[in-house]
């Protein structure tokens, strides 16, 4: 590794790969009244929302029908190149936050229960929504895919035998434009009182557990 990878190396690591301390005891769910669970999840480099498949339909989300066969939806937004890359590549990762780059929508179909695919994640988060909260935050996913002149989403890529979806989406990636930022606009568009200008995993996973109720971190006992 030469010495620029040396110096740059711990900023992209630290930036993507942060996760939050917190205590999943303390979590406080303010909105446990409401009718509706969704889920914020990290793994690894992949920061997501997670979305219950029955509590869809084609009207709600766009692509419905290419997941309607699976229990949950896992949706996130990234850069196009490296979201895509397998595994991780450094001039990649500098390129996505040192550039303005283009972005894509990744949605995954899950079919494993909660319980097990939360397994695989270090930091999950479950917020309670109301009807018309859902419908804001899918809305919101819905403007983010990129639509031709037909009315039609534009696939990049497909992978795990249709399982996992890249599509073209609006706007661009960079390091103030991230994918924790993404995910606390969608919050902002549903009229959930979340803190601006977030761009670290860290600020979007502690600003969750504020308003959430965090039931899984592998950090809670460090």
């Amino acid at each position: 590794m030469n010495t620029y990878n040396l110096i740059i190396f711990p900023f992209i690591f630290f930036f993507l790969n942060t996760s939050p301390h917190f205590s999943v005891s303390e979590s406080l769910s303010l909105n446990n009244k409401e009718n509706h669970k969704i889920y914020f999840i990290k793994q690894n480099w992949h920061t997501a929302i997670v979305l219950n498949t029955q509590e869809l339909n084609s009207i709600l989300f766009r692509e419905y029908n290419s997941f309607s066969q699976f229990s949950l939806i896992d949706i996130g937004w990234g850069d196009e190149d490296f979201y895509q890359y397998p595994g991780f590549d450094l001039s990649l990762a500098v390129k996505a936050l040192f550039c303005t780059t283009p972005s894509t929508l990744r949605v995954e179909g899950i079919n494993l229960t909660k319980e097990e695919y939360f397994k695989l994640s270090e930091v999950v988060i479950e917020l309670d929504v109301t009807d018309e909260q859902i419908k804001d935050i899918c809305d919101f996913i819905n403007n983010t895919f990129y639509i031709d002149v037909e009315g039609n989403t534009s696939i990049l890529n497909i992978k795990a035998g249709g399982k996992i979806i890249f599509y073209k989406s609006n706007g661009s990636y960079h390091l103030f434009n991230t994918c924790n930022t993404w995910l606390a606009r969608a919050l902002r568009k549903s009229g959930i009182d979340i803190e601006d200008n977030i761009l670290l995993t860290e600020q979007l996973f502690n600003e969750l557990a504020r308003i959430g109720t965090v039931i899984k971190s592998d950090q809670a006992d460090e």
